[in-house]
């Protein structure tokens, strides 16, 4: 069975959300679906993503893997006038990539779809504006979609919408592929709780939990180290990015009549604090922990992989901690992993719904599992805090609570905690255990499609982007 794998990033483009793609491909002719990828270009890629390239990414897909690599060219050869920017910005709903795609998509895909014959169409997402676009596509072809939901779309509130308007303009259109979709995915538990709370017309059986995964050889699980010796470094090591700005955060947290005019339409369904994303509580807690032990700024080392935020250097010298902090900027993939291999546990942390539970688990929890080392969680309430105590081999610290994480940190250096790594659940979570369940989606969906397939009449029917 051959399945169309749509999934606008893919390497050489880096980032966290290439990674369940690269892993999917990997596996899924495991179960007898051979994926074809369609993908962007690397000019594309340059053109109208933020992520960084990362060449070496392409060393980990399946030599055998067909990609088909499609142009997505941007409607401008300049960077558009503020005026513009600005109008674009109010008026969009979604992001204007499947808008930009089209056209070369209207040419290529009956070319596609003719020569590999696909049972159905998997859609990786973000760019959420691939859902219309690609359940549009499927019904043309009689062929089933499964809409994959890396992250929570309408709930996916880093910042504000610009207006309620521009919410329920979103939620409608999330709701419109949903319903539009053979089946769904999403990435944890609690934003398929979401989804359903938010669309009550679609079955809950449509939607399905696939959570990220790791790629070690699963008999290689085994009980995290803690450093045993009084004079030896441990190091405590962070990958990737935090998702936060302080200006980002004050759009979301602060009362309209205190914004700026532009801005006081602005709406969030509920308040997150990605302050809580940062290290802020996390610095606040090792500063209480050397004031009280201050040997121990001697061994202590954190370090940082990754772009190094304009915000970082205020919030170390705030909690005295130059000289334990370090950032090393951006690694190669592979040499990020080896970084964690090095460390002796490592820290994640997660945003705050105010009065509520987060939906996100972040991609690294993953590979930090398939190190074996003990992980650092300052977490809130939600999936991230679920995943790392059902997992045994993590110390879960409130980041309100700095007391008693101060204590917590001092505890696991000095290798006084013990761990229980709960070996069944994590081999649960390795990938081609996780793809057995994809496959078992795209088998089903596949199955309620006719076997004779109508071709359109002409192009492609025209959707809103």
């Amino acid at each position: 069975m051959r399945v169309l794998f749509v999934a606008f990033e893919f390497p050489p483009l880096g980032g966290a959300g290439v990674q369940r793609s690269i892993q999917f491909t990997k596996y899924l002719p495991d179960y007898d679906i051979v994926p074809i990828v369609v993908t962007t270009d690397l000019s594309s890629f340059r053109r109208v993503m933020d992520n960084p390239i990362d060449q070496t990414l392409l060393n980990d897909l399946d030599p055998n893997l067909i990609v088909e690599r499609i142009p997505c060219p941007t409607p401008w050869d300049q960077a558009p006038g503020r005026l513009a920017s600005w109008a674009r910005l109010f008026l969009s709903v979604v992001d204007p990539l499947a808008r930009y795609w089209r056209p070369q998509l209207d040419a290529q895909v009956p070319h596609l779809i003719s020569k590999y014959q696909p049972a159905a169409i998997y859609v990786s997402m973000p760019p959420f504006s691939m859902g219309r676009l690609w359940t549009s596509i499927g019904k043309s072809y009689g062929l089933p979609v499964i809409l994959d939901l890396r992250d929570a779309w309408s709930q996916f509130c880093i910042g504000p919408y610009m207006s309620w308007l521009h919410y329920r303009l979103a939620l409608r259109e999330e709701g419109a592929c949903l319903k539009a979709a053979s089946r769904v995915v999403c990435s944890s538990e609690q934003t398929r709780s979401d989804l359903l709370r938010l669309h009550p017309n679609v079955p809950a059986d449509k939607i399905t939990t696939i959570t990220n995964g790791y790629d070690a050889e699963i008999n290689n699980v085994t009980p995290p180290r803690s450093a045993n010796s009084s004079e030896s470094s441990f190091v405590i090591g962070y990958v990737g990015g935090f998702y936060y700005t302080p200006e980002t955060r004050e759009s979301m947290l602060w009362p309209w009549w205190r914004k700026r005019s532009h801005r006081k339409l602005q709406y969030a369904p509920r308040r997150e604090d990605w302050l809580y994303r940062s290290p802020y509580f996390f610095f606040r807690a090792v500063r209480l922990m050397l004031d009280a032990k201050p040997e121990l700024s001697r061994r202590l080392r954190i370090q940082f992989v990754g772009d190094k935020p304009s915000w970082a250097d205020a919030q170390v010298d705030e909690y005295g901690l130059r000289g334990v902090v370090e950032f090393r900027g951006r690694l190669p993939r592979h040499e990020a992993v080896a970084f964690q291999q090095r460390c002796d546990s490592l820290l994640i942390t997660s945003s705050k719904v105010v009065g509520g539970r987060d939906y996100s688990i972040a991609g690294k929890t993953f590979e930090y599992f398939a190190t074996g080392r003990p992980i650092l969680g300052f977490v809130t309430e939600g999936a991230q805090r679920d995943i790392l105590e059902e997992s045994g081999v993590a110390v879960i610290c409130d980041p309100d609570n700095a007391e008693v994480a101060a204590q917590k940190i001092q505890d696991l250096i000095d290798g006084r905690i013990q761990f229980r790594p709960n070996v069944r659940f994590l081999r649960s979570l390795h990938r081609r255990q996780l793809c057995g369940s994809l496959a078992d989606i795209i088998k089903t969906a596949s199955s309620t499609s006719p076997l004779n397939r109508p071709q359109p009449k002409q192009a492609m029917p025209e959707t809103n982007l």
